[in-house]
């Protein structure tokens, strides 16, 4: 107080009291639930637009990513995981036929959405990552990145399956 007083200091509640009131803070809009999308079995740990806007993809815990048609809520198809400990998908924005998730499993699946109903097999899994993936996302066809829980991110070639 001795020192406060030398300065001619005031408290945090002073300097807040001789301001006046606070501002009233502007309220965000209130969300409306326009659709549910139910076929799930698991927590959904994450969901990306398709470039269209009304296609997205979900990826769940009960070892499915699902691709639906969000105005509809239909299921366009359901791809079976080899790993149920997902935490990440992405929807290719260009032409929007791949698709791809990871997880705990510290790899990124690539599924291709046209050959995906003749075979559940990924496309590509591309594995370097020490640690969980915590997000992917498509450059382009070609090119997607991942990022992980061992604090990189790495660039790929999904043709080769090679870092870039």
């Amino acid at each position: 107080d001795k020192v406060r007083a030398e300065k001619a200091d005031k408290t945090i509640e002073q300097v807040a009291a001789s301001k006046g009131p606070l501002k009233e803070i502007r309220k965000p809009p209130q969300t409306k639930l326009r659709r549910t999308l139910k076929g799930h079995f698991g927590k959904v740990y994450a969901m990306h637009w398709a470039s269209n806007s009304h296609d997205l993809v979900s990826a769940s815990q009960d070892g499915k990513l699902i691709v639906w048609n969000a105005f509809s809520t239909n299921k366009l198809q359901a791809v079976p995981l080899r790993s149920s400990w997902v935490m990440t998908c992405a929807f290719e924005q260009t032409k929007g036929n791949l698709v791809a998730c990871g997880g705990l499993d510290n790899m990124c699946s690539v599924y291709n959405l046209q050959q995906a109903q003749q075979q559940s097999r990924a496309q590509q899994e591309l594995v370097s990552h020490d640690g969980y993936l915590s997000c992917c996302r498509f450059i382009d066809e070609r090119r997607i990145l991942t990022s992980s829980g061992d604090s990189s991110c790495i660039l790929w070639d999904i043709g080769s399956g090679e870092a870039l």
